[in-house]
């Protein structure tokens, strides 16, 4: 059974949402210094990827964040090379990328579900 690519959209909505929580209010030597924060930003960046590769071709290209493959490449990254990733990268992604990226989320969230109000209810 194939999921609604809307349904991988609120994913990425929520786990943005919660990194942008996990970031809030700290420092890169904070961030670094608390391993259940950083995991948890890890974590939830895999998700990012992983709905972006669930998402219809159109949908990512709207979010110029996520539009390429970047979310996809770091959650292959995260999940493959672990021992690779570099934390400025991953703070730098948590406190730039994904603010960035959550406000084009929303606004084809919010674009997506009024086209389906018109055409559910045509006058």
């Amino acid at each position: 059974m194939s999921r609604d690519w809307l349904l991988y959209l609120g994913d990425l909505i929520e786990s943005g949402e919660k990194i942008e929580r996990f970031v809030r209010n700290r420092t890169f030597e904070a961030f670094l210094a608390d391993e259940a924060i950083f995991d948890a930003v890890l974590f939830n960046l895999q998700v990012i990827g992983e709905a972006t590769k669930n998402m219809p071709v159109e949908a990512r290209s709207t979010l110029s964040e996520a539009g390429g493959s970047a979310p996809a490449r770091l959650r292959d990254l995260i999940a493959h090379h672990y021992f690779a990733l570099d934390a400025e990268i991953i703070w730098e992604v948590a406190t730039t990328h994904i603010p960035r990226m959550l406000v084009q989320a929303r606004e084809l969230l919010n674009k997506t579900q009024n086209d389906h109000r018109r055409t559910d209810n045509p006058r």
